[in-house]
């Protein structure tokens, strides 16, 4: 017991080192946090077993394979992938097979085998190993079944007892080891070998095994490692000092470089060649068990816990981190340089530390820093090995390596934002009032009438000896002693520049108090031209570094990490990597001898060992790992056909392999026939609402956007297929019983038809008929009513409307052809005394003989009308303007005879005005009005005579 404790004692601890782990728990996934065993299959899906049912990794999240995956059993006790890709689940309830996302239950007519809690499940030769009970079962399957049997039989057990208590089993491919009691226990074929303490395998419940790349084999129990090289005869003591570890999950897996790891009593333990390295909480390990233990292919280290879910050992074997848990002074960190002799210094927020050369634990620096100053901001390395200081508060010390001794050489007048020491060994130091210079006796205020009192926050030397300076106030160059304002175009502004690197071959990168990144190429003018990069990650970033490494690489340090350009590609850096933290210090950079990189943070330092390993990512691949109908998983296929799918919506359940560590990580898809555009979510479940019936291909790649990094995109043609009715055969027995339909319909339609056409016929001509004496009919109604519209009721004459209707007919073609054209306007004499003595039926009867002398009287193409009362208007076309006998024989019809009507003999005259048509005539009645001057003339001269208009009118 006190050798074990001096051994342990003696073991190396990693306390210089601070691991960056990425938590899985319930807010990932996972629905219990004791896991059992880890596993990736051949396609490089992680599978975690736990004590509530099987999860597997989708690049997100865990997801849970239950019962409807046909999995029921919820303690999942072991876990294996045959040769043949075939996942075989142990469980306390029996025993399943399947691809990943669909099992089957491995039963017998007679059992159900159930799975003891370990490594209890190995293949060999086609037939799958099992441990249930302490017995090795054999599994094989015979057609559709399965048999079972015991390993061993009765003889066996008898012969060699420990065969009864088997408390593990692995295979190699071509021996099948196995714990057998107290003991371990190798079968080749029928051949069994019991190793025992003088081969190197002391009594103890021997329960993991790991073949190494180099054929080694390592067995493990609660207290001992032991390794068998190829061709050993003996097995080699390599056991964990102090190891008491009762537990049947004791996982151990090689990483890249051929070390071991597996778990130590409070941590993790890497075997190094020589000696076990202790990782713990010092190391920021959570203070539980760990259970199981994966070294996946993408260079990924998963451990299980008991209690804590799943993590991720981050940036392993790429990154080392120290946090204050590791011994650095303080955070953040502002400052990194290495001294000549090896110790890596590091300034921080109180001061600083040291970091030996083996990168073991940091210690604090060995300065006396002066009394008041705070916050390291600049750090640089003398080639004597001296290591000069500089303080936010202004204080510039060396330290004087040779003799341990501190010397404050200046102190500035403001604070000190960084330090910039020129090939001349000038020290610059950018402060918040200007610039300063030390020249080793001295600090000076530079650039006097150029260089205003304000904020400074870098400089750099360009390969041409030439000092450059940004601040708020602008950029600056100094070029043997001549200052230059240096005015900058193409950004959003001239002045408010932070940070900046000139490269040797003149390109310079700007910073400033606005977004984004600008680059340009340094002349000697005092103008300079940028343009923006185009880089979205870097425009929601403030810049707190740009530098350049040897390799020519741009490193880019700022609020949301590391952005990386080897001069082709962007590549962002961040916890997901292996980052302690992704806020990172200003200024806070550093390229060490051998090519590695420093970069400070607010919570600690980080060394990238390898920084190639991160500029090409391992490739991504998208997989749409479930499709499922209605909420109803499907078999795996190339493709989908869906009879009966209208009303039940489409899920598709996305997985990536190759990035499982990063929270960025997205899904562009679309699904073609339904969509054009392309989707870009970061959930890794795809829902569709019932699709109507069509061919639709979904495509689908996964995006990381700190990488810019696009995996191939992946098809999955799917066909709904319509119901019955809305189907081939259904439209065309449609169709054909349509026009069976329309035929017999156009068979009794064209009988009707003809008959109801003979049955027209008859009603035509009936109609015919009728409509003829209608139409008879109607043209005597209508002649009636237009003679009753336009004819005067009494004397049948045309009545006042149509008389003066006639007349502008006349007038119009009397101008036409240049005839003459008159009007008479008659007036019986004396008829209202026929009215007053006679009746009115009387005068009725003198005005209608009136009417018929005086039309008897006229000519053919003369008309008579009546225009009111007992006036008759007559129009008389060519006739003379000489000639009065045509009126003077209207007037003697009238007088020549009494007239009778009525039983009354009356003595009658007219009087009559008469007017030719005039060139000044606008109307008939400008003719008829001259007409009515003259008749007028007639009565007051005597009545029973012809007066015609004209001067004086003259009496016919």
């Amino acid at each position: 017991m006190f050798a074990w404790v001096f051994l342990l004692l003696l073991t190396p601890h990693a306390h210089g080192q601070a691991i960056s782990l990425a938590s899985f728990t319930q807010l990932r996934g996972l629905t219990t946090l004791e896991d059992n065993c880890l596993v990736q299959d051949h396609r490089g899906f992680v599978y975690v077993c736990t004590e509530n049912g099987l999860f597997r990794f989708d690049g997100h999240v865990f997801q849970r394979i239950g019962a409807e995956e046909g999995l029921r059993g919820s303690f999942i006790a072991a876990l294996h992938e045959d040769a043949s890709g075939r996942l075989w689940v142990g469980t306390r309830t029996g025993l399943y097979v399947g691809d990943g996302l669909h099992f089957t239950s491995v039963m017998t007519q007679t059992r159900s085998m159930t799975v003891d809690p370990g490594v209890m499940l190995a293949d060999l030769d086609g037939r799958l190993y099992v441990v249930s009970q302490h017995r090795l079962w054999v599994v094989e399957a015979t057609g559709n079944a399965w048999r079972m049997y015991p390993r061993f039989d009765a003889l066996a057990l008898s012969k060699n007892p420990v065969l009864a208590d088997i408390t593990s089993v692995f295979s190699d491919g071509h021996t099948l080891w196995f714990g057998c009691d107290k003991s371990l226990c190798q079968l080749v074929g029928d051949q069994l070998h019991i190793w025992s303490e003088p081969e190197g395998i002391p009594a103890d419940t021997w329960t993991s095994y790991l073949r190494a790349r180099d054929g080694t084999l390592w067995a493990r129990s609660p207290h001992y490692i032991r390794a068998l090289s190829v061709g050993g005869k003996s097995f080699a003591n390599h056991d964990l000092p102090g190891a008491r570890i009762v537990t049947a999950y004791l996982d151990m897996v090689e990483d890249d470089r051929g070390r071991l790891l597996t778990r130590a009593n409070d941590g993790l333990a890497r075997w190094d060649g020589k000696t076990w390295r202790i990782f713990d909480t010092g190391n920021g390990l959570p203070n539980i068990g760990i259970d199981a233990l994966l070294y996946d292919r993408n260079h990924v280290l998963w451990i299980g816990t008991y209690g804590r879910g799943v993590l991720q050992w981050r940036g392993y074997d790429r990154m080392q981190s120290w946090q204050t848990a590791q011994g650095l002074d303080s955070s953040p960190t502002w400052a990194i340089a290495r001294a000549k002799d090896g110790t890596l210094w590091i300034g921080n927020e109180l001061g600083g530390s040291v970091l030996a050369s083996d990168n073991s634990r940091p210690a604090p620096w060995p300065l006396k820093p002066p009394p008041l100053a705070q916050e390291t901001t600049g750090l640089h390395a003398l080639p004597d090995g001296d290591m000069l200081v500089v303080y936010y508060s202004g204080e510039l010390v060396r330290y004087h390596a040779n003799q341990g001794t501190t010397e404050e050489l200046a102190h500035s007048p403001a604070y000190v934002r960084d330090m910039e020491v020129d090939s001349h060994g000038q020290i610059w130091l950018c402060t918040e009032r200007g610039l300063y210079v030390y020249d080793g006796h001295a600090l000076q205020r530079a650039g006097s009438g150029v260089i205003p009192d304000t904020v400074f926050a870098d400089a750099r030397e360009d390969a041409q000896g030439r000092l450059w300076f940004s601040g708020d106030a602008g950029l600056f160059r100094l070029d043997h002693g001549q200052w230059t304002r240096v005015h900058v175009t193409g950004a959003p502004s001239d002045q408010d520049f932070t940070h900046m690197e000139i490269l040797s071959d003149g390109d310079i990168y700007l910073a400033g108090n606005f977004d984004g990144l600008w680059h340009g190429h340094i002349t000697n003018g005092s103008t300079l031209a940028v343009q923006h990069i185009a880089n979205d990650l870097l425009d929601a970033t403030r810049i707190y570094f740009i530098r350049q490494d040897r390799r020519g690489w741009l490193w880019i340090g700022g609020t949301d990490g590391v952005e990386l350009f080897d001069g082709q590609h962007w590549r962002r850096i961040t916890e997901d990597d292996g980052l302690i933290w992704d806020d990172i210090g200003e200024n806070a950079y550093f390229e060490d001898n051998d090519g590695s990189i420093w970069i400070g943070t607010s919570n600690g330092i980080t060394h990238f060992i390898h920084p190639a390993s991160l500029i090409t990512p391992d490739p991504l691949t998208a997989i749409i790992a479930q499709v499922s109908l209605g909420g109803a998983p499907q078999l795996p296929a190339s493709s989908y056909r869906f009879d009966d799918a209208l009303q039940q919506p489409l899920t598709l359940h996305l997985a990536t392999l190759g990035a499982p560590t990063r929270r960025t990580l997205q899904y562009r898809y679309r699904l073609q026939g339904l969509e054009h555009n392309w989707v870009t979510s970061d959930r890794s479940q795809v829902d569709y609402p019932p699709l109507p019936p069509g061919d639709f291909v979904f495509e689908v790649a996964a995006y990381d956007p700190d990488s810019r990094q696009l995996s191939p995109v992946i098809q999955l043609p799917i066909h709904i297929v319509p119901p019955w009715w809305q189907r081939t055969p259904a439209i065309l027995a449609g169709v054909i019983l349509l026009m069976m339909g329309i035929a017999l319909i156009w068979q009794i339609r064209t009988q009707n038809l003809r008959q109801r056409a003979r049955t027209l016929e008859r009603l035509v001509a009936q109609r015919t008929h009728e409509l003829e004496v209608d139409k008879q009919t109607l043209e005597e109604t209508r002649a009636a009513l237009w003679h009753q519209a336009n004819h005067d009721a009494l004397t049948g004459l045309p009545n006042r409307s149509r008389i003066l209707e006639i007349l502008t007919q006349a007038m119009v073609h009397a101008r036409e052809h240049h005839q003459p054209l008159a009007v008479a306007l008659i007036d019986l004499d004396h008829f209202k005394h026929i009215n007053d003595c006679y009746g009115h039926l009387a005068g009725d009867a003198v005005l209608i003989e009136a009417s018929k002398r005086l039309r008897d009287t006229l000519s053919p193409d003369a008309t008579l009308g009546r225009y009111g009362g007992e006036e008759i208007l007559a129009v008389i076309p060519v006739t003379s303007p000489t000639s009065y006998s045509p009126f003077e024989a209207l007037r003697q019809c009238i007088a020549q005879a009494p007239f009778g009507g009525d039983g009354a003999r009356v003595e009658l005259t007219c009087s009559v005005g008469v007017a030719w048509l005039q060139p000044q005539d606008r109307d008939g009645f400008d003719l008829i009005r001259r007409a009515d001057v003259a008749l007028y003339m007639a009565k007051t001269s005597g009545r029973d005579q012809v007066m015609v208009a004209g001067e004086g009118c003259q009496s016919a």
